[in-house]
């Protein structure tokens, strides 16, 4: 995503599925994401998330209802910050607040597991960052001391 383009949800396309920017740690499988409603603000809305593991995954094999595509529903959202916040050398518009899935702020595709999420030390806003795009980025390197 440029940081010139700063999506909101409703910029999103309506009852479409699409890529999410992470998947099962185990198999690899991609989340898939589809926006089912947002609000009058265009910020905030609904989503459903779905998965479809390989059959031999961990995720299926240790779960009681024996399938591989799990289906969900969720609340997406966020909100931009007029404040940028430097990482790994680069200047990032911050999000002042986020629902429980929100946009990668480096490929702009959404996070339906955990995101990488780096506050500044008054922690008012925040940046987010799918693993894939924090690792590409040299996020995770800095962080870890160069152990990923």
């Amino acid at each position: 995503m440029s940081q010139k383009e700063f999506k909101r949800l409703k910029d999103y396309p309506l009852d479409e599925w699409m890529e999410a920017a992470d998947g099962c740690e185990f198999c690899g499988a991609k989340y898939q994401v589809k926006v089912t409603w947002v609000d009058e603000s265009g910020d905030f809305g609904d989503v459903e998330t779905r998965i479809e593991h390989d059959l031999s995954c961990p995720e299926v094999l240790n779960s009681l209802m024996g399938v591989y595509c799990i289906e969900d529903q969720d609340i997406a959202g966020w909100e931009w910050s007029d404040r940028k916040i430097t990482i790994v050398g680069r200047k990032w518009l911050a999000l002042k607040s986020r629902a429980n899935i929100g946009p990668c702020l480096s490929c702009g595709k959404l996070i339906v597991g955990v995101p990488l999420i780096l506050w500044p030390k008054d922690g008012e806003v925040e940046a987010d960052f799918c693993f894939k795009c924090g690792k590409e980025l040299g996020i995770l390197d800095q962080l870890l001391g160069g152990r990923t």
